[in-house]
């Protein structure tokens, strides 16, 4: 039987059930602009989606998952400039590092990943719906939405009057200040991308672009539109009002946006030298499992501060979670196929079918393995089992193993920890060596006590 998972709209700002209906279950993502890395801030709303459209998959919504690409900016251009190449040959670099680094995280591909630039004609046709129903106006061969004539502009984020109407936008071309962008005249800076218009020619403007893609395989009145909080105005607030306007109808039945993430308690930024990337993560050496375990750990809708302490953590309480399954493997003897659904390891499942509350998710998995009485097991027992892990491995994303790591020597400085904590246990200094112990496994180190001593084995980082 279907589930049903509980989700809170910013639109409303509650937490409601998501209802089904009959067709597809459409979600839409604001992907990257593909000009650099993609930052661990913006992979935190990327795996927070990921881990929602996963719970709407076994949950049993049958979701269709459209992230865009934007690759038609002041920054794309800019950049391909710089490096002497075509916009296409620049952007097609960038969006294969950034697909390379979501298959690294663990990211679900979306069903559709459309770009900017292959959907002109749907942006043209959009704009060309504004003007005819005097929703937009043209200056100097650039095309604005005029505000003013949307009355309901302001609901997402909450803005009032006042600051929506603020200037009365004699100091450029535009009617009010707060009228934006649909299609840009062609400027020196731009070089040769340039697409014709009935306006002149020119390019497409940033929020142009969502609505026509999302109309494009989604249609309106689609289920859920994601994306940073970062994103709320203007960018989803434009989004509802040129689509709306548009089309007379809803654009999306709820609205998920994801909480900020800062470093160290301060905002990231390349001044501040605290920008991250995944390369970063990993030459740290941390794997893209414990970054994603990290980035997930809080919830979604609360601020989020990274540090690597954060990532060491995130490094031992995955090594404890794989050290008990593969004492489950041991018990079971094989592996078997993912359960159909979760019985054992139902407050998990609970947790994060109520607002993707993903802490107590995960501090339910850790009181399951307290409380667990693996040793008492017999083999059909410990394979039930282990067969909602495998659900709940999917469910957070999780990778199962890496071969490769058998081949791991511990290097002198693992070495010397590891005698320390011996030490420690033969002093009976037991918070020190369990103190050491969880050093070791967050650089991807277990420990295994025997009568003659100890030996050091190589969790699974993949």
């Amino acid at each position: 039987m279907a589930e049903e998972l509980r989700l809170y709209d910013t639109m409303e700002r509650t937490v409601g059930p998501v209802s089904r209906s009959d067709k597809k279950f459409g979600i839409y993502c604001c992907g990257p602009t593909v000009y650099n890395y993609a930052h661990i801030g913006n992979f935190r709303t990327f795996l927070a989606v990921d881990l929602l459209v996963r719970a709407l998959e076994l949950a049993g919504y049958d979701p269709l998952f459209v992230r865009n690409l934007t690759d038609i900016d002041d920054k794309t251009i800019a950049g391909s400039q710089a490096a002497g190449e075509s916009l296409g040959a620049f952007t097609a670099r960038w969006t294969n590092i950034f697909r390379s680094d979501c298959k690294k995280l663990g990211l679900r591909k979306p069903d559709v990943e459309p770009r900017a630039t292959d959907h002109i004609k749907e942006q043209l046709e959009l704009i060309g719906k504004l003007m005819a129903q005097g929703m937009a106006y043209g200056r100097n061969g650039s095309v604005y939405f005029r505000i003013g004539a949307w009355p309901a502009y302001g609901r997402l984020s909450r803005l009032s009057e006042r600051e929506l109407r603020a200037g009365d936008g004699e100091e450029s071309e535009k009617e009010n200040t707060g009228d934006f962008v649909l299609w840009k005249a062609t400027k020196e800076s731009d070089g040769s991308v340039s697409y014709a218009s009935p306006w002149g020619p020119g390019r497409p403007g940033w929020h142009i672009e969502c609505s026509a893609m999302a109309l494009r395989y989604l249609g309106t009145n689609f289920a859920i539109h994601c994306g940073g909080v970062d994103l709320c105005f203007p960018h989803h607030e434009n989004e509802i009002a040129q689509t709306e306007a548009a089309t007379g109808e809803t654009m999306a039945q709820r609205w998920f946006h994801v909480a900020h993430l800062s470093v160290g308690g301060e905002k990231m930024s390349k001044s501040l030298g605290n920008l991250y990337t995944l390369n970063d993560i990993e030459r740290m050496p941390f794997s893209p499992a414990d970054l994603r375990y990290a980035l997930l750990s809080g919830h979604y809708r609360q601020p989020l501060s990274f540090t690597v302490d954060s990532l060491r953590s995130a490094a031992v309480a995955l090594g404890r979670i794989r050290e008990y399954v593969r004492a489950l493997l041991g018990r079971a003897g094989k592996m078997p196929p993912m359960a159909e659904k979760f019985e054992i390891l139902a407050a998990f499942w609970e947790a994060l079918l109520d607002d993707l509350n993903a802490p107590k998710a995960l501090g339910e998995i850790f009181l399951h393995i307290k409380r667990s009485k693996i040793d008492a097991m017999g083999p059909a027992a410990a394979g039930r089992e282990l067969a909602e892990w495998r659900r709940l491995y999917y469910a957070f994303g999780l990778p199962w193993s890496d071969p490769k790591n058998e081949e791991i020597t511990p290097t002198e400085e693992i070495l010397a920890l590891a005698q320390k904590r011996q030490s420690a246990r033969t002093e009976k200094n037991f918070v020190q060596s369990d103190q050491l112990r969880d050093e070791l496994a967050a650089r991807g180190w277990r420990v295994e006590d025997g009568a003659d001593g100890y030996r050091l084995h190589p969790i699974e980082r993949p």
